[in-house]
């Protein structure tokens, strides 16, 4: 499940064309003098034309204009979190063998699996060179860092998804502990970029416990979706709670845990500075209408 019809179209907001135009920019300066693209700089820009809301792009975007950073600061935080994600599709999609993603063959079909690593890494490091990008020099290595860390996350969350497919989890707090990290670790990210340029340090923490309370709301309600074709080793909450209780428990049960991680969502957002958080708090009352 993806977050598409969440939030508004990007076509219908001038500023995610912008921001879509540095990313391509972002990913193919370093072959200027060339005339012609590595098949890399290729496959990734063939992965960003296929489509996506852009979710995380624009959480970064609307939480920085909000907390009144520069519009080209609030592009490069938007690009920053947007091109870690796609990062981590391209390589997901490799781990998985996936041959689809929004309608287009991944670029694991089209170009094959050595340069889907090259992709998705550029990706990774296209992403640093966007925050580097920040007005104020002297917090760029405090976000720096902050991008290692929310990318570590998200590797420590998919090495225990994959660890999952033969050590099923059979633990609730195992479970939201690797999905907080899949899931919630780039929705994170962007508001604790804008936060921190902004100078609410004091903030961060709120920041992401509402975003990873979020993730693990909106990988529920993925679980529910997919409880029809998902074998019994993949990491899905029906699965963890299937132990002890009866199908119709698990259901319930599982409604029950993400409309409370919604719900929490909802209230941590609502109390980030000057409604920097308003568009996540939406994001998690659509999801909880759903549960």
């Amino acid at each position: 499940m993806s977050l598409a019809g969440l939030v508004e179209t990007p076509s219908f907001k001038p500023e995610l064309a912008e921001l879509e135009r540095f990313m391509i920019a972002k990913l193919s300066e370093a072959e200027r003098s060339s005339n012609h693209f590595s098949s890399a700089v290729q496959a990734t820009l063939m992965h960003l034309a296929s489509g996506g809301h852009r979710v995380r792009a624009q959480l970064g975007f609307e939480a920085a204009e909000r907390l009144g950073l520069s519009r080209d600061d609030s592009i490069a935080i938007g690009a920053t979190a947007e091109l870690l994600h796609n990062a981590s599709l391209i390589h997901d999609d490799l781990q998985d063998k996936g041959m689809i993603r929004r309608g287009q063959p991944t670029v694991f079909a089209a170009f094959g699996a050595d340069v889907a690593v090259l992709s998705g890494d550029l990706l990774l490091s296209s992403a640093y060179s966007a925050i580097a990008q920040f007005s104020r020099p002297s917090l760029i290595a405090g976000m720096i860092r902050l991008v290692h860390w929310r990318t570590a996350q998200v590797i420590r969350g998919q090495c225990g998804d994959l660890s999952a497919r033969t050590q099923p989890v059979t633990d609730i707090t195992r479970y939201e502990e690797i999905v907080a990290g899949k899931s919630g670790a780039l929705l994170s990210l962007p508001l604790e970029l804008a936060l921190m340029g902004a100078g609410f340090q004091d903030a961060l923490g709120l920041a992401q416990e509402a975003a990873q309370s979020f993730g693990i709301g909106y990988q529920i309600v993925d679980d529910l979706d997919d409880a029809a074709s998902d074998g019994p080793y993949t990491l899905n909450l029906l699965n963890v709670l299937s132990a002890g209780h009866s199908e119709h428990e698990v259901n319930r049960l599982a409604r029950e845990i993400g409309r409370k991680h919604l719900h929490f969502a909802i209230l941590t957002a609502n109390r980030l500075p000057q409604g920097s958080g308003e568009l996540l708090g939406k994001l998690a009352r659509a999801l909880s209408e759903r549960l």
